[in-house]
């Protein structure tokens, strides 16, 4: 899609608003109706769907401690009520911006990449444990933010934590490759123009990428691929306000 250096310029100049994506949001509706003024034709998850997926969670959990684990926006911005978090890394899997998005941070006319996980090594990040007695409540919270639209499986996974090297059960999100949104074979520069010049109601799509680059830092993970990917962005942003 042609975008125009001006929306270019516009978008690589406006600072990154406060989150608005918080828990009182989700649960009143205010991002479902953000993000689906103009879009009502996008599949989403009902309310009773998403009560059975609460219900079978919590069943598949049995008695052991709910943990989350959070490998993007989680990350600096969980909207749960947690006890206790951890740095810690899964394997198996890798984060990769994978998946088209018109609602979050991009919209029809130049859509946005998000993250998601796919088949690979090991992917870092923070978990989040819940008490059980707060966990079918902060389900339901987590559901409405990460399963609105079918893009992720939730997937039980075995996470090490960083400090101790204990391992624990976690629960976390696996993209679905059978999604139409899912894409994997964009070129680096396609990657690095799309993250550099989409925008939606939830802000910028390269906010989300300082972000997780900055947050990812400040725990003391080395992410040289996420650290190339923000200069590449910058850099295009850059040489298209000229």
């Amino acid at each position: 899609m042609f975008v125009t250096q001006t929306i270019v310029h516009f978008l690589s100049t406006q600072m990154p608003d406060k989150s608005i994506l918080t828990r009182e949001a989700l649960l009143n509706g205010e991002i479902e109706r953000l993000v689906h003024d103009n879009q009502n034709n996008i599949d989403r998850m009902s309310d009773d769907q998403r009560a059975a997926l609460v219900e079978q969670t919590l069943s598949d959990l049995g008695d052991a401690e709910l943990w989350i684990f959070g490998y993007g926006s989680l990350i600096w911005n969980p909207a749960l009520n947690y006890d206790e978090q951890r740095r810690c890394s899964i394997k198996g899997y890798e984060k990769k911006f994978c998946f088209w998005t018109t609602l979050s941070r991009g919209s029809v006319e130049c859509p946005g990449l998000m993250m998601g996980l796919v088949e690979g090594e090991c992917c870092n990040g923070v978990a989040f444990r819940v008490s059980a007695s707060n966990a079918a409540s902060e389900l339901d919270v987590l559901f409405r933010r990460e399963m609105a639209h079918y893009i992720y499986k939730p997937t039980w996974v075995e996470a090490e934590c960083v400090d101790s090297k204990n391992t624990f059960k976690t629960l976390t999100f696996v993209v679905d490759k059978d999604n139409h949104r899912f894409v994997d074979n964009l070129s680096i520069n396609e990657t690095v123009r799309a993250i550099a010049i989409a925008q939606g109601p939830l802000g910028r799509n390269c906010d989300y990428l300082f972000q997780l680059s900055e947050k990812m830092h400040e725990l003391g993970f080395e992410e040289p691929e996420l650290q190339d990917l923000v200069c590449r962005v910058k850099e295009y942003q850059a040489s298209s306000d000229e």
